[in-house]
């Protein structure tokens, strides 16, 4: 996996509002993160931070996973 073209795919994703898109590129990133890998570099915190880079990153996947409101679902 590369971590970097994830994260980048993912918020294209997002700004396209292609939801289905960024649940799977979220989901990977933060099964790719629970195995060990490491975080693509984001634009907020300190790049040279792999700690703090972490966090951002699992902080915006789950948003990412969790923006669904009851209502979007179908049923």
């Amino acid at each position: 996996m590369d971590p970097q073209a994830t994260w980048s795919q993912l918020q294209d994703a997002c700004r396209d509002q292609d939801w289905d898109a960024a649940d799977e590129l979220a989901q990977s990133l933060l099964n790719w993160l629970a195995r060990g890998g490491f975080a693509p570099v984001t634009t907020g915190g300190d790049p040279n931070d792999a700690a703090q880079q972490r966090e951002l990153v699992i902080h915006f996947c789950e948003s990412v996973l969790q923006r669904r409101t009851p209502n979007s679902f179908a049923y």
